[in-house]
């Protein structure tokens, strides 16, 4: 867990500095404005699971899970919905992947597919929000061939899926 995320920082601390020098956001005497990303996604978990976003630079993890950003769980109607936001240079660009975790942050299952890509526009300004609604990704195959994987062979010989299921 690092200081920053949990516990309060106060402006003009030396802890704070730190922090907005590790985020990018602060160097020398020059203080680049930063960008709030939220993470939006819609998932239902098991008791004691939580969700989690990690990604390629050090705000995200740096693809170390334990050090990803973790996501609370908000009720939308009936959705559950799993949230949660970081601060980011303007200039920001990474990839990333939403990982479900125990309370130690051991992975229990990770998202299919291609790792997302985030490239904040040009032209933001600092001190905006830029929202992310996300869909957690699931390998087409598994989904619909699985069940039925006996029929997989005969009906997609040539597949890709055969060498999944």
């Amino acid at each position: 867990m690092g200081y920053g995320r949990n516990q309060e920082i106060s402006p003009g601390s030396d802890l704070f500095l730190k922090e907005m020098a590790n985020l990018g956001l602060f160097t020398g005497t020059k203080i680049v404005k930063s960008v709030n990303v939220s993470f939006r996604l819609p998932y239902y978990t098991h008791w004691g699971q939580r969700l989690l976003v990690c990604g390629s630079e050090p705000v995200l993890g740096s693809w170390d899970v334990k050090k990803g950003l973790l996501l609370s769980p908000a009720h939308q109607g009936e959705e559950l919905t799993w949230c949660g936001s970081v601060a980011v240079p303007s200039e920001f660009s990474c990839e990333y992947s939403y990982y479900v975790v125990d309370d130690e942050k051991s992975v229990l299952r990770r998202e299919m597919g291609k790792k997302r890509k985030l490239v904040l526009p040009d032209g933001i300004n600092g001190g905006e929000n830029v929202e992310l609604h996300d869909l957690w990704q699931v390998m087409l195959c598994a989904l619909f061939f699985h069940p039925f994987s006996c029929f997989t062979n005969w009906c997609f010989p040539f597949s890709f899926c055969r060498n999944v299921l």
